[in-house]
């Protein structure tokens, strides 16, 4: 009897050693999701440029300031009129040239050499310039006539795109069967924002 209830003992002590505890596999705890940031329905409405731009940095940490239109200064009125003086005449002592110059008055006065004349010059108001062939639209011209050779100087002032003031001239022959054509003798230019006005011609005195 004490020989079976030994190797029974040996027996359920190996059998209890085998045996493992079984593994229990709980499922892993899922990560936190993160909730996207709530939308107003003030920003829903908002085009995604202007959300973007609301929410980009500023270069260097400063916000750009919006550009100032400049300012426009109130156009200026100039005045013009011509200007005769007598020159000396080194191939006729006897019979001095006339010099002629346009004179702008305004803020800052113009003084421009047109050249000299044989005659002195005659201002034509808008009759005489339409009866004598002057360009149309013209602010003022005049006509230099030297009776010795039957020649006529004529010069007129256009202005151009309101930037720029252009002379123009040309000769007429008394024997010609037609006047000459107008060509630009120069251009001047005006300061930004101007206008130029021919001064009213003196009424003529009656005789």
């Amino acid at each position: 009897m004490k020989q079976l209830y030994l190797p029974l003992c040996a027996a359920l002590l190996l059998a209890g050693c085998n045996q493992t505890a079984p593994v229990t596999s709980a499922p892993a705890a899922a990560a936190p999701t993160a909730q996207a940031p709530a939308v107003t329905p003030a920003e829903t409405a908002r085009p995604d440029s202007a959300i973007a731009a609301d929410t980009a940095p500023a270069a260097d940490g400063v916000a750009a300031a919006p550009a100032a239109a400049p300012a426009l200064r109130e156009a200026e009125t100039l005045k013009m009129s011509f200007k005769f003086k007598p020159a000396p005449n080194p191939d006729d002592p006897n019979h001095p040239k006339t010099s002629a110059h346009l004179v702008l008055q305004g803020a800052k006065p113009l003084d421009i050499d047109l050249g000299k004349f044989a005659a002195l010059p005659d201002v034509v108001d808008a009759t005489k310039a339409k009866l004598a062939g002057f360009p149309g639209g013209m602010l003022m011209g005049f006509r230099s006539y030297h009776a010795s050779s039957g020649t006529s100087s004529d010069l007129a002032v256009l202005s151009v795109d309101g930037h720029r003031l252009r002379v123009v001239q040309r000769r007429v022959e008394e024997t010609a069967t037609e006047p000459g054509q107008f060509e630009t003798a120069r251009e001047i230019p005006l300061p930004a924002n101007t206008v130029v006005v021919a001064a009213p011609l003196a009424p003529t005195a009656k005789k």
